[in-house]
C-alpha cells in the first residue's frame, strides 16, 4: 500500500491538478478511484484471511513483472474508458507505492528492531497512521472516513475488470484465475473497507479476535481508531536504513515523496515505457 483514504486521497490530487485533456479522459470517477488501490484490492478478497482469497496474488503482483502486467492492462484497456478509468488510476497507485514504500518499509523494519512488533503489522499501522495523518491535513477527523462511497462501480464494469485481470493473470504470470473471482474483489473492497469504519468497539473487537487467533495486530491495525504515532511521516527527516539494501539509508518526508508522486503519476497518464517500472511497488529492483 499506502493505505485506501491516502490513495484515494492522492488520486483526487493528481484529477485535481491533471490538465483539461487528461482529465476528460476519465470518465468514470468510480472506477478511477478503485484503480488508485492498485493490486491492493485483491488483499480484500474473501477478508484476506479466508480460504480462496486472492491475496497471494495481490502479493505477486506488488513484487514481480510490474512492467509486464502494467503493459497488458495499457493495451487491454485503451479502446474501453470504463477501463481507461481504472488504467489511470491504476498508475497512481504505482506512483505513490513505488515512491513511498521504501520509506513505510524502513519504517516498519526500524519499529520491529526497536519494539518486537511484528514488521507486517507494523508496516500496516503504520499506513494506517498515513491515512489518519492525510485527513488531519485536510481538515478532517477520523469519523469522516468514507474511502468505500469512491469505490462503487457498476456490475458491467465489475464484469470488464474480471475479464481484464483474468487475461493478465493467464498471459504474465501463467494462472488461471476465474474472472469472476477477480470481478467479486471489486465488490469486496467496498464491503470491508466500509466494515472499517472507525469506532471504539470494533477496535476493540478485531483485538480481542487477533488475541484469541494468536496472530499480529494486522486486523485492528488497519482500523483508523487509536492512531496518533506520526513517526511514518518523517518530518523530522531521520534516516532508516532501506529494507533491500541496508547499505543506503532513505531520510525523506513523506510530504516530500507524496509529491514527487503526484508529478510521477502525471507523467505515467500523459506518457509512459517499461523504463518507468523497473521497480516494483515495493519501490525495489525486482528481476526481470
Amino acid at each position: 500500500m499506502p493505505a485506501a483514504t491516502t490513495h484515494v486521497e492522492f488520486a483526487k490530487d493528481v484529477l485535481r491538478t491533471m490538465d483539461e485533456a487528461h482529465a476528460s479522459m476519465i470518465t468514470n470517477k468510480g472506477m478511477f478511484y478503485l484503480g488508485s488501490q492498485g493490486p491492493d484490492m485483491l488483499f480484500f478478497s474473501r477478508a484476506s484471511l479466508l480460504p480462496g482469497s486472492l491475496k497471494k496474488y495481490g502479493d505477486l503482483m506488488h513484487d514481480e513483472k510490474c512492467a509486464e502486467f502494467i503493459k497488458y492492462f495499457d493495451k487491454y484497456s485503451e479502446n474501453d474508458s470504463d477501463l481507461r478509468s481504472y488504467f489511470y488510476g491504476f498508475l497512481c497507485h504505482y506512483a505513490l507505492d513505488s515512491t513511498a514504500h521504501p520509506l513505510i518499509n524502513a519504517v516498519a523494519r526500524d519499529t520491529h528492531i526497536q519494539t518486537g512488533l511484528h514488521e507486517g503489522a507494523a508496516h500496516v499501522i503504520s499506513e494506517a497512521n498515513i491515512d489518519v495523518w492525510m485527513l488531519h491535513q485536510r481538515g478532517r477527523r477520523e469519523q469522516s472516513y468514507d474511502v468505500f462511497k469512491y469505490m462503487k462501480i457498476d456490475k458491467v464494469s465489475k464484469s470488464k475488470l474480471g475479464l481484464m485481470y483474468a487475461g493478465m493473470f493467464q498471459n504474465v504470470f501463467n494462472l488461471e484465475i476465474k474472472p469472476s473471482l477477480c470481478a467479486e474483489s471489486a465488490t469486496e473492497i467496498v464491503r470491508y473497507t466500509k466494515f472499517l469504519y472507525p469506532t471504539k468497539l470494533k477496535y476493540d473487537l478485531l483485538c480481542a479476535l487477533e488475541k484469541q487467533m494468536k496472530i499480529p495486530p494486522v486486523l485492528s491495525g488497519m482500523v483508523l481508531y487509536n492512531k496518533n504515532d506520526f513517526k511514518v511521516v518523517n518530518l523530522e527527516h531521520k534516516s532508516y536504513p532501506l529494507r533491500y539494501d541496508l547499505s543506503r539509508e532513505i531520510h525523506a518526508s513523506f510530504p516530500e515523496l507524496y509529491g514527487k508522486a503526484i508529478n510521477f503519476a502525471k507523467r505515467l497518464i500523459d506518457t509512459r515505457s517499461p523504463e518507468d517500472f523497473r521497480i516494483n511497488f515495493n519501490g525495489e529492483p525486482y528481476q526481470e
